[in-house]
């Protein structure tokens, strides 16, 4: 995938179409799954959106500790508490990612303007996993040079493998 990809080649097709069956998520109790969606996604986007948050919401069903949040497509200069979050979550992703090898883009982009302020385009949608209030799973992004998609990891909730940030 190239970094200067349009946004629907930086959507990875699903994995499986199909309806959300019984899961059974093989994470430790202390992890919890946070998936952010971004408010203003095209319909082929917002259909993906609706798999996901199927998804997640099957794995809280299951006794997974979840939270669905909105983020903007698009912050410059955060005034309310929603683009406050979506900076906050941002930056907090960076700083761990760039600690451990993980890259960001080209799926969060962040470009400094003329005025030394910085504008922030976030994806489609975003998973992250927390244990004990650290960052340890985040998707998309790139691992050592591999994708991984949001698709992987909520495959990977199931099998107890998600956590891909050390």
């Amino acid at each position: 995938m190239a970094a200067n990809g349009t946004n629907a080649d930086r959507m990875a097709p699903p994995s499986d179409d199909g309806p959300v069956g019984d899961v059974s998520p093989a994470l430790p109790d202390e992890v919890s799954v946070t998936l952010w969606l971004r408010g203003s996604a095209p319909d082929v986007a917002a259909e993906r959106q609706d798999r996901i948050t199927a998804r997640v919401e099957a794995f809280g069903e299951a006794g997974v500790e979840t939270t669905v949040r909105e983020w903007p497509r698009r912050v410059s200069d955060p005034t309310t508490d929603r683009q406050r979050a979506a900076v906050a979550a941002f930056d907090r992703y960076r700083a761990v990612a760039g600690v451990n090898g993980v890259r960001l883009d080209p799926f969060f982009e962040c470009r400094t303007n003329p005025d030394g302020t910085r504008t922030i385009s976030f994806p489609v949608a975003c998973l992250s996993l927390e244990r004990d209030g650290n960052l340890t799973g985040l998707y998309p992004c790139y691992v050592d040079g591999d994708h991984a998609a949001i698709e992987d990891g909520l495959d990977a909730i199931e099998t107890g493998a998600a956590e891909n940030i050390r």
